[in-house]
Order: structure tokens, then C-alpha cells, then sequence
């Protein structure tokens, strides 16, 4: 299946409940930038998809395209991807010259930045799809929370 950045997705969470996620960026090698909002909706049925509050997730984060390939993601709309959701710039370390740079979500690598700054921001890192659904579970008490799932927060 075929997908592109806007596309809103229902992802099952547990028992018929499932929550809402925007493609943001389709990346290289079949991962995806993905914003998972913290609505529940039974069924994974969605009504007027224009209508959908999405200017706030809970997570965003990268993650191969696995389950909208299988359609356990389903594809339920296109919606032009909020401007409150920025697309994160990475740290990543160089060596040489031995510095921290900026990367930004493709891989690209750029100018040097300080090591207070580089403090602040995450490595680029991807996640399993597994976990985002696990993460979906711990938010809304159907699961564990585990404390790696801070580590998807938007």
C-alpha cells in the first residue's frame, strides 16, 4: 500500500479501541516521521475526518511502514499536516573532528553546535510499531507504562 505524508491512520490499540496518527514525513528506507494523537475511538471507524483535532499529539516519532503496509494501520483520509507539528532536528556526534551536529530527519548532517545545546536535543532514533501500539496501551491504562515511552513524547 501506498501512502504520503498527510495521511491519517487508525491504530489499533486493544478491544476494539484504537487511536488516530498522521504520516508527517514519509522517509528513506520505509520509515515514516508519525504523529500519534491520544483520542480513542471505538471501532476505528472516523467520522468527518476534516473535523479531527489534530494540532497535538502525544507522540512523534519515526517508525518503519510495516502496519500501513499490511493494513493493520489503515488509511482512512488525508489531511494537510498541522503547522504546530515541527519537524524535530537531531544531535548526531562527528568524529572527526569530534563535535556534536545538526541532523535533521532524513539524515542530512549539518552545521556544529555547542555541547550545551546538543545537551537538549535527542539522537534520531527509530521505533518498532509494536511499541508505538504498546505506548497507545500505556497511555490510556490498558497496558504498562514503561518509562522508554517518554522517549516518543511530542
Amino acid at each position: 500500500m501506498r501512502y504520503k505524508n498527510g495521511d491519517l491512520l487508525v491504530i489499533p490499540v486493544l478491544d476494539q479501541q484504537y487511536s488516530f496518527a498522521q504520516i508527517v514525513e514519509d522517509l528513506p528506507h520505509g520509515n515514516v516521521l508519525l504523529a500519534v494523537f491520544s483520542e480513542l475511538v471505538p471501532d476505528g471507524r472516523v467520522r468527518e475526518v476534516a473535523n479531527l483535532e489534530l494540532e497535538e499529539p502525544v507522540f512523534l516519532l519515526e517508525t518503519m511502514d510495516l502496519r500501513i503496509k499490511d493494513g493493520t494501520w489503515s488509511i482512512v483520509g488525508n489531511l494537510e499536516v498541522s503547522k504546530c507539528i515541527a519537524t524535530p532536528v537531531y544531535k548526531v556526534w562527528v568524529d572527526p573532528p569530534g563535535e556534536f551536529r545538526m541532523q535533521d530527519v532524513r539524515g542530512n548532517v549539518g552545521v556544529p553546535i555547542s555541547p550545551e545545546r546538543a545537551s537538549g536535543m535527542k539522537f534520531q532514533k527509530s521505533f518498532s510499531p509494536a511499541v508505538v501500539e504498546a505506548a497507545l496501551r500505556g497511555l490510556h491504562g490498558l497496558g504498562p507504562w514503561r518509562s522508554a515511552f517518554e522517549e516518543l513524547a511530542f
